[in-house]
């Protein structure tokens, strides 16, 4: 009854937000092919493609929500990964006049996850800031046998409200999106045998706003020293 539900849950959110890209698709295309304006065509064309794009980020969501996640045996170095990631936000951020801050070590950040994964997560926490703040800072570091990955930023905060539920599927404050970008980032630290946290929130190193740190496995056993503490 529990998975019927969750699914009834899933399909009504599908339907909702796929709704309004394709009512914007079916309102732009009707008005280009009734102008006769070469540029204004253009304009709405361009409306268009924004259209399909976002209707492709809401399928792959859901997609990534729902299928397993496969489990690596090996460690792979996340620098590559979390640059990677970066990029693909970075112009978003300086669109709007922003700054993206990026701290990685010189040295290999070897975790126990699919880079992929790791790039997934941590693209969702760096789009979800960019979305809210003017300035956000990705770094990562080794810390107890975990390769921690930590995104803040200087927008508003977490609101109270949503703090003990943020992880779940299809929560957001945000007027657009089908909130399961957070969602999908405990997924792929949970399913390396990682987690995510939202740290803080208020006050961070960029400012007030919000910090979430995701924690992958790196080493087999913890150093010595802190088994012994």
């Amino acid at each position: 009854q529990q998975r019927d539900d969750q699914l009834r849950l899933m399909l009504a959110q599908v339907a909702h937000e796929i709704r309004n890209p394709l009512g914007g698709l079916e309102l732009f295309a009707s008005a280009a092919g009734e102008s006769e304006d070469g540029e204004e065509r253009r304009r709405l064309i361009g409306r268009i493609r924004t259209e399909v794009s976002a209707l492709n980020s809401i399928i792959d969501d859901f997609l990534t929500f729902a299928r397993p996640l496969g489990h690596t045996h090996g460690t792979q170095d996340l620098r590559d990964a979390l640059r990677d990631a970066a990029d693909l936000v970075m112009a978003e951020v300086e669109k709007h006049g922003g700054e993206l801050c990026i701290e990685l070590p010189p040295t290999p950040l070897p975790a126990r996850v699919e880079a992929d994964h790791a790039k997934r997560a941590t693209l969702n926490l760096l789009r979800n800031a960019a979305q809210v703040a003017d300035h956000v800072a990705l770094r990562a570091w080794v810390e107890h046998g975990e390769v921690v990955v930590s995104v803040s930023d200087d927008g508003p905060g977490v609101p109270d409200a949503l703090k003990e539920r943020i992880f779940d599927p299809f929560v957001t404050d945000k007027a657009q999106g089908a909130g399961l970008g957070l969602a999908i980032v405990r997924k792929v630290a949970e399913a390396h045998g990682g987690r995510v946290e939202l740290t803080r929130t208020g006050e961070t190193d960029v400012g007030r706003g919000s910090e979430f740190r995701v924690y992958f496995p790196s080493l087999d056993e913890p150093p010595t020293a802190l088994a012994d503490e």
